[in-house]
């Protein structure tokens, strides 16, 4: 068994001292200031083996092997056990792992026996000590791992199997059935087919269509957003071969088979397989209908009756929670009996399994005859899902007590999973505290109503149809708007953690630690924007650093302006000036007067309040929006530097350097300039600041291009491209343009043309971020392939795009006069000007169009 310690591993230690006891295992005897305690060989037994794992969770399964070893027991003995431990250590010294098991919480000092004479000597090493545990890996992959054995769908694999080639598959049953392992499985035995591998998107806590795009591009990796996400996914998946797995797609099934269809027509490298209520209806769609799990016939064997799929999984489940149980000619026709009026469904039988322990077989058999209705609503009047699935979770619900119905039905406001804290956080109330609603939720979890990843700090959800139905029962005891206003409360409270964490934390752990809350924060964000405003803009202005570092920028945008007007107009608000201070950074890139409109707001907010940093943090956009004159602009700067506080964390004080790159740039001093941002970039490499990585990166590729180094400038983008499958930030635009720039520069015009093509694309889904800087290359790239018509419309464009944007540097700037040259020589003036002004009245999607098109137009 994973995990259990070897005698020789409990002969190197002397004793565990903790608080102040001390755990002497050759004695076995716990002591409490000096004194023996008064406790049971069982109690010890337990407490050896939650201190020998101390900082791990034991599952309930391994401690009743370990502490009763070759006997059976009831499980309550665990927990009396567990509650005599926690009378003597207090409360907190063991926690409770809801669903899974305990983890000793206190810190442990131990002390190794002298191998010779066996008395306490050095502190034990971590290897000596370790050796003999088995960790648990820590890997992240975008295909979740098999949550366990996949029973009674050895032949549905094998038809799957054949149509593996086809670009669009389609899983279809109805609610219950197992779509979701079905294509979890099959996905882990194809992700070796394609070179690229497999994407898994979770469609269940998205309500909005218009978000389908995003979060599949989420899932790849890719960038999102833009005014034709769908046009901007497909053309980003064009060159890849990988299997994309959409799970839960039949609340959204327009959005979905529109992008499928897409993908399907202009990506043929990506196979696409769907799990769905209801088929897509797309062009090429292969329909593999997921049915029941066989269920035998009566008179068979009890090793025939193992075959059919529906036994197998009833006996799976039933000795999950009972060990006791087992399958044999007593309660072989009950069994049969059961999981035929279960009709073979998936998690109908996996609920009912749950209840071995409470009801027994017999007792279950006579309940499913009283409770379960199938087809509890009438069709039509509730969603497909909840047609099939509604009397078994009725029937599910009235096994819960008061109390773990109301924890249940609270808990239906998350999307996308929850912690132990925020469930606790909605849930309590007056007679419901934290414990209380820790036990509830582990009930919840037994039962089969909550799911548990196998992560080390455990994360919990509803399924979706258990999800559905919990919504349902809270709406019925009118708690929906308490609910709603209690999980947008306690959102907004975790992000004002999160983003004062973010200053002083490095991007990859920070994004594993509040990263999954997105869907939450979307939710939250939902309800509160036309329900509660104020909450709103507190939880968007603390969330917008995880919105741009999930490259969510366009959604992010697009949510501070449903919320205009509604900030406070008091002069020193906080929220208030907060709020216009991440609207400003999200405007980078996209609009220089808006970024320098909303950045003097947040700076006026944060000067009346007295707050030096959010002050240093308006003067740092302020000064970098190139609206500003550059004596101004470098004023800001100075005063940066006043402000600045020594104890103020490293990503905070690289706020000033980054400031300071842009200014000396903007002056043409181009070599401090790059002094400023090789320090920058060495600090926060150093400081794992992968954000900020990115961003010196880029300003040395502009700086080196600018200085004449064109062979650096392309090393730096290459740096910068190479990261930017792993991050979603938007300086691989800034790569892809000075790439351009430099090959331009060199004459290599068709490796220009790729780098800007590419760039298109990306920019496209982030609503033509930073295309109106760089619009001159486009004008460059037309004017050296010969198209000077073409050239001249687009530089039309770019001089509009500048006098909004406020902004250039040397090397735009350059492109821009190279190409307005080539098409004076090439067009008389009346042409050139007819052109010109032709251009400035062009969409920016037509501009693109026409810079990347093959022959003048």
């Amino acid at each position: 068994m994973k995990g259990l310690l070897t005698q020789s591993r409990i002969s190197l230690i002397h004793c565990y001292r903790f608080d102040r006891f001390e755990l002497r295992p050759s004695e076995r005897l716990l002591y409490v200031d000096g004194q023996p305690a008064n406790l049971g060989a069982r109690a010890i037994d337990l407490l050896l083996a939650l201190v020998e794992r101390h900082g791990h969770m034991v599952s309930k399964s391994d401690l009743l092997d370990l502490v009763w070893p070759g006997l059976i027991v009831e499980e309550n003995n665990l927990q009396v056990q567990i509650s005599t431990l926690r009378k003597l250590l207090g409360a907190r010294a063991i926690a409770t792992i809801p669903g899974r098991g305990y983890r000793f919480t206190l810190p442990v000092h131990e002390e190794a026996a002298d191998p010779v004479s066996g008395r306490a000597g050095a502190s034990a090493s971590p290897a000596s000590v370790e050796a003999a545990l088995s960790r648990l890996p820590s890997v992240l992959s975008v295909l979740p791992a098999l949550p366990g054995k996949l029973l009674g769908r050895d032949r549905d694999l094998a038809a799957l199997q054949a149509l593996r080639e086809h670009g669009v598959v389609t899983i279809v049953g109805p609610g219950g059935i197992g779509k979701t392992s079905f294509a979890l499985a099959t996905a882990h035995r194809w992700q070796g087919d394609l070179r690229d591998g497999v994407a898994w998107v979770e469609l269940a806590g998205i309500r909005d269509p218009s978000l389908v795009s995003t979060v599949v591009a989420q899932a790849l990796g890719l960038p999102s957003g833009g005014r034709d996400p769908v046009a901007s996914l497909v053309s980003a998946l064009q060159p890849l071969k990988v299997l994309l797995v959409i799970d839960n797609a039949e609340h959204l099934q327009q959005a979905v088979a529109t992008l499928v269809q897409a993908i399907a027509v202009g990506a043929p490298g990506v196979r696409v397989l769907v799990t769905s209520q209801l088929a897509l209806k797309v062009n090429g769609e292969r329909v593999f209908r997921l049915t029941p799990l066989s269920v035998p016939p009566a008179g068979v064997t009890i090793a025939e009756a193992l075959g059919y799929g529906a036994v197998a999984l009833f006996v799976d489940q039933a000795q999950a929670v009972d060990r006791r149980f087992t399958l044999d000619e007593a309660n072989l026709p009950t069994v049969l009996a059961l999981c035929q009026r279960l009709d073979g469904v998936a998690l109908a039988i996996k609920l009912a399994a749950a209840r071995m322990p409470l009801l027994g077989l017999q007792g279950i058999f006579d309940r499913l005859d009283q409770r379960f209705r199938l087809l509890a609503s009438p069709a039509g009047l509730t969603p497909v899902r909840q047609q099939t699935l509604l009397g078994a979770l009725d029937w599910s619900h009235e096994l819960l007590e008061p109390a773990e119905k109301a924890v249940f039905r609270r808990l239906s406001v998350f999307a996308g999973g929850f912690t132990i804290h925020l469930a606790s956080v909605v849930s309590q109330d007056e007679a419901l505290d934290d414990w209380a609603v820790i036990d509830i939720l582990g009930s919840l979890v037994d039962r089969s109503l909550v799911a548990v990843d196998q992560a080390d700090v455990p994360r919990y959800r509803l399924l979706e149809s258990t999800r559905d139905y919990a919504l349902l029962k809270l709406k019925e005891s009118g708690e929906s708007d308490s609910q709603r206003r209690r999980h947008a409360a306690a959102m907004a409270a975790l992000m004002e953690e999160a983003y004062e964490l973010y200053w002083s934390t490095p991007d990859q752990p920070w994004l594993e630690a509040y990263g999954q809350e997105i869907d939450n924060v979307r939710a939250a964000l939902d309800w509160a924007t036309p329900h509660q405003p104020d909450v709103a803009v507190a939880l968007l202005g603390a969330a917008s650093v995880l919105f741009l570092l999930l490259g969510l920028a366009p959604e992010c945008r697009e949510r501070f302006r449903m919320l205009e007007g509604t900030p406070p107009t008091e002069a020193a608000d906080p929220l208030a000036a907060r709020y216009w201070l991440e609207r400003s950074r999200l405007h980078w890139g996209v609009s220089s007067t808006q970024m320098d409109d909303f950045s003097l707001r947040a700076a006026e907010r944060y000067r009346a309040a007295g707050d030096p940093r959010g002050l240093y943090l308006a003067l740092r956009c302020r000064a970098g929006s190139a609206v500003l004159p550059l004596a101004e602009a470098s004023a800001l700067i100075e005063e940066m530097a006043s402000l600045e506080q020594s104890r103020w964390p490293q990503r905070l004080r690289l706020q000033r350097l980054l400031g300071q790159v842009s200014v000396l740039r903007s002056t043409g001093q181009t070599a401090q300039a790059r002094v400023v941002a090789e320090s920058l970039l060495q600090r926060a490499e150093d400081a794992g600041l992968q954000a900020v990585v990115s961003a010196a990166l880029s300003d040395l590729a502009g700086l080196c291009l600018a200085m004449g180094d064109a062979d650096d400038a392309l090393r730096h983008c290459r740096q910068l491209l190479a990261r930017a499958r792993h991050r979603r930030d938007n300086f691989v635009l800034h790569a892809l343009a000075i790439a351009a720039s430099a090959w331009l520069l060199q004459g290599d015009v068709a490796q220009a043309r790729s780098a800007l093509a590419d760039f298109a694309a990306a920019s496209r889904t982030r609503d033509w971020e930073w295309f109106g800087l760089y619009s001159g290359l486009f004008a460059l790239l037309a004017a050296s392939e010969g198209r000077h018509r073409a050239a001249a419309r687009i530089l039309g464009h770019a001089d509009a795009a500048y006098q909004h944007l406020a902004e250039g540097d040397a090397h735009t700037a350059h492109a821009w006069e190279r190409a307005r040259a080539l098409v004076e020589q090439a067009l008389d003036a009346v042409t050139l000007s007819t052109l010109v002004a032709e251009g400035t009245r062009m969409d920016t999607g037509a501009v693109c169009a026409t810079a990347l098109a093959t022959a003048e137009t």
